[in-house]
């Protein structure tokens, strides 16, 4: 009975990696996205090699990265709370956390419209998902944002300052963050391999909307106009994981808008997948 049982496992789990790989090599526009949200193992293992070639022969690696953000922190905290009158103590982790999720989407968006142009020698020769050269990109700058943020609770510690039970929405906002990135990453580098121009333009819309997006200020100094920053989706995908790390109440605006912005995302991008999959190997 044991042989039996161990031959019939045996057998099953052959099949399932036969299909597996059967999708790999003859998936479609339409299973793209699909297929490759399934191997998170594939562009994890190669956002981590793209960190470690990066900082090849660097001791400290990524966390230069980390260094850099927290002397910008450091400097402008200091020099923004005393032109804006706010607490250190409140405002060096709000600009803390909104520097890193900031970083963490544009280096998304400005990667993804190159996204697919530099895995051009990729895509020519080996059949796989699309999707997996984003992820890729939405992969390796997750892991950054992920030794990043720690350094930002360490100094509220230090402030005196400690999580409280809305610090779990972290995790869920973090999720969201990441999806969200996938799908930026991966209309961007559709559009871009087809239409170059779109790069910079998508450079100097980024620099703008920096300064529209409350990170170092807050949106209450709106004063009445506080729509302009409830219309901005780059607000909300920030608000979704600091809110829990100060502590604030919990903002429903910020998680809806969030989570629409997901599906109306993924839906934008599985069309384009459907309509150009195949036109894209030409383009590059």
């Amino acid at each position: 009975m044991k042989n039996n049982t161990y031959q019939e496992e045996s057998k099953n789990r052959i099949s399932e990696d036969v299909k597996s790989q059967d999708e790999w090599h003859h998936h479609t526009g339409t299973s793209d996205l699909y297929v490759a949200l399934k191997r998170p193992d594939i562009w994890f293992s190669l956002g981590w090699h793209d960190i470690k070639q990066r900082y090849r022969r660097s001791i400290l690696g990524p966390f230069w990265f980390t260094i850099s953000t927290m002397i910008m922190v450091g400097v402008l905290g200091f020099l923004y709370s005393t032109l804006l009158n706010q607490k250190i103590v409140d405002y060096l982790p709000y600009l803390g956390v909104g520097l890193i999720i900031w970083q963490f989407i544009s280096t998304c968006v400005n990667e993804g419209c190159s996204g697919f142009i530099a895995s051009a020698y990729i895509i020519k020769q080996i059949r796989m998902p699309l999707s997996v050269h984003v992820c890729r990109i939405a992969c390796r700058n997750f892991i950054i944002l992920l030794h990043s943020l720690p350094v930002v609770i360490i100094l509220m510690f230090f402030f005196g300052t400690f999580p409280k039970v809305e610090f779990l929405l972290l995790f869920p906002g973090l999720a969201i963050l990441f999806l969200n990135s996938v799908w930026i990453c991966l209309v961007l580098s559709i559009l871009c391999a087809r239409y170059r121009d779109i790069l910079p333009i998508v450079g100097n819309i980024l620099q703008v909307a920096f300064f529209f997006t409350p990170i170092m200020w807050q949106k209450n100094l709106l004063k009445g106009r506080e729509w302009a920053a409830d219309f901005n989706p780059f607000y909300h995908l920030i608000e979704i994981i600091r809110a829990p790390i100060l502590g604030h109440p919990i903002n429903i605006e910020s998680w809806a808008s969030s989570l629409i912005l997901l599906v109306i995302g993924f839906a934008i991008s599985q069309l384009l997948l459907v309509r150009y999959r195949e036109r894209i190997p030409y383009w590059l």
